[in-house]
């Protein structure tokens, strides 16, 4: 194997900034001569890269005495947390309001007056004792401390981008420390080049946006790409600058280097092959560029690939979800596959822990799970020779009536579909969700599983899974073998069933114990990962969501790696389609804008995408 040595203090790239910090506002960097940069910048040096002017440490655009940066982010998550459900970018929409998350949107959009609180429909609303928002009847309700929380925020800092003022970053300067960053022997090995990868936080650095607000951005990045591996360390991306906005993984780690192949779901057929999950993600995602310009050139020579950087939170976006969340994890087509590949015969389990009770298999059965309205089992198993995983199965039903009632059949029930969690070699968790015979499905039904955090209602593997369980197994004190101990149950079972029911179904207290061991085990590889535990906001999802947020022009121009002057000038070069850029405050719908994206590129000539001729 080739030897792999990473260095937690980005060395190069730190000095390919130092070397940049004096220069004017056109450069050629070395490497790149020739380029045909287009990016400028609005009033600021555009020679000015990562590192040159971290904004690490709590002083983000501060307005008087308010850290803006903070306030700002500390904003957004309350009004993720208790008004997206209902106006977020994925919702229903209500009140015409969809970009409760948007703070540019909410000002705008008058939602919020800017220095004044009392006259912003957002606060009055939150803060009102007759007919508030949320609704009194909603349990999520911000508090107090949050109400003083968005005041404040319009009071001093609505308005003021807290980090508006970054040094534009350009494309050039990217490719360039990449470059060095590859070429650094101290950091990356010349046999372990090949297998190198980038992803980029800058469109957000550019957008003007702090390191506090892009904290979750790169939470998510690390949960996500460990959360896609299968192999059996966490290893987090590496940050190559100061700033922390673009980040080296080697496809080693995560069990990317393998070719492999796309299954028809219905047919079983190959559909296609790919040389690695790298390539796959690539070709999947439309925001997948190939960089031109001599030191791209000299970047892709080395890795291999005409895609060596990803925008970060599009990878999110298309990763987190089927299909390519199954083709990266190889989630086969049917859980009987998925069971074979782990060595786990469940109905062989289940007799032999009814018959000798070795403790290997447990179960546990509510009236109300919280996600379904229906009963529902949920049962575990252990690995055969891995101490550390386990296999979680659940039984769902679209009724409580006849074979579908385990509180009156413990053992022969008939499920109408089943979701799978396991934990994968690294300690976090896989997710699959199956219908009634088994059969691998992106979806489950809505009216036998509900995702109460989803603004359609829909459990969607993947991200829909990654949300409900973000610090692991979720403790639920099971109701039937409680019953059955308080003489309260429905059945009427003879000593034989009693016997089975008291070796499937062991009692809270063990039970309890199961999850908590899973639990700790989960919440340490997050740890491993370098992702906050817990907290009020999953960041795969958060990102996810964020992600479908409308486009304005300035965060429109980040993405297109140019400048907002720039793509004014050239907006009539493109699809009629971005045309509400350059009119609308709010801009245009993610979808439009990802339909948009590749042909934008070349005619940007940023790169070389699908579109391009």
């Amino acid at each position: 194997m080739s030897q792999r040595t990473y260095s937690t203090i980005p060395f190069a790239a730190a000095a390919l900034t130092l070397l940049l910090a004096g220069a004017c506002k056109t450069i050629v960097l070395p490497g790149n001569e020739g380029g045909d940069e287009t990016e400028g910048t609005e009033g600021t040096d555009s020679a000015t890269g990562p590192g040159s002017g971290t904004t690490e440490g709590g002083t983000d655009g501060q307005a008087g005495d308010a850290n803006c940066g903070e306030l700002s982010a500390k904003t957004i998550e309350i009004l993720d947390v208790n008004c997206d459900k209902c106006h977020g970018p994925d919702s229903a929409a209500l009140g015409s309001i969809n970009y409760i998350t948007n703070l540019d949107a909410l000002i705008s959009n008058g939602k919020v007056v800017p220095g004044e609180p009392t006259n912003s429909a957002l606060y009055r609303r939150m803060s009102a004792t007759m007919a508030p928002m949320p609704p009194e009847s909603e349990t999520q309700r911000p508090s107090a401390d949050d109400l003083r929380v968005v005041e404040q925020w319009i009071g001093e800092c609505a308005g003021v981008s807290g980090c508006s003022d970054n040094p534009w970053i350009t494309r050039t300067q990217v490719i360039d420390m990449i470059r060095a960053d590859l070429l650094n022997t101290q950091e990356i090995s010349a046999d372990a080049r090949p297998f190198i990868r980038y992803f980029s936080l800058v469109h957000l650095y550019n957008f003007g946006w702090c390191s506090d607000q892009i904290d979750i951005y790169r939470h998510a990045l690390s949960k996500l790409v460990n959360s896609l591996s299968n192999e059996i360390k966490v290893v987090p991306p590496t940050p190559i600058d100061p700033d922390k906005l673009i980040f080296r993984i080697d496809i080693r780690d995560y069990d990317w280097d393998a070719p492999g192949s796309v299954l028809d779901p219905a047919s079983g057929s190959v559909t296609e092959t790919f040389k690695d999950t790298w390539e796959l993600i690539a070709a999947k995602d439309p925001y997948a560029i190939e960089f031109i310009g001599d030191s791209a050139e000299d970047v892709k020579l080395a890795t291999g690939t005409k895609f060596f950087l990803l925008q970060a939170d599009a990878f999110v976006e298309v990763a987190a979800q089927p299909p390519l969340y199954h083709d990266v994890l190889r989630i086969p087509l049917t859980r009987q596959e998925l069971e074979a590949s782990f060595g786990i015969d469940v109905e062989a389990n289940i007799q032999e822990e009814i018959d000798t009770n070795p403790n290997r298999v447990a179960r546990s059965a509510f009236h109300d799970s919280g996600v379904s309205e229906n009963h529902r089992v949920i049962e575990r198993h252990d690995f055969p020779n891995a101490s550390n995983r386990s296999y979680w199965i659940s039984y769902d039903f679209g009724s409580n009536a006849g074979d579908a009632n385990v509180f009156v059949d413990p053992f022969n029930f008939v499920e109408d579909g089943s979701e799978i969690i396991y934990n994968l070699p690294n300690g976090l968790q896989g997710y699959m969700i199956v219908d009634e015979a088994g059969r691998r499905i992106d979806d489950a039904p809505i009216q036998i599983v509900q995702d109460k955090n989803a603004p359609d209602g829909v459990v969607r593997n993947g991200k829909s899974c990654m949300g409900c369980h973000n610090v692991g197994m979720i403790n639920k004190d099971d109701d039937l073998r409680w019953e059955v101990d308080q003489n309260l149950g429905e059945g009427d079972f003879d000593d034989n069933e009693l016997d089975a029911i008291r070796a499937l179904y062991p009692s809270r207290d063990d039970f309890n114990l199961l999850f908590q061991l899973d639990a700790d085990r989960f919440n340490l590889a997050v740890k491993a990962a370098g992702v906050p535990l817990g907290g009020a906001r999953e960041p795969i999802v958060t990102v996810f969501n964020a992600f479908d947020e409308d486009v304005e022009i300035r965060r429109a121009a980040a993405e297109l790696w140019t400048t907002e002057t720039t793509l004014r000038e050239k907006l009539g070069q493109l699809s009629p389609d971005l045309d509400n850029l350059g009119k609308n405050q709010t801009g245009v719908r993610r979808d439009v804008f990802s339909a948009a994206y590749a042909d934008a590129i070349c005619q940007l000539k940023v790169g070389r995408t699908k579109a391009c001729p």
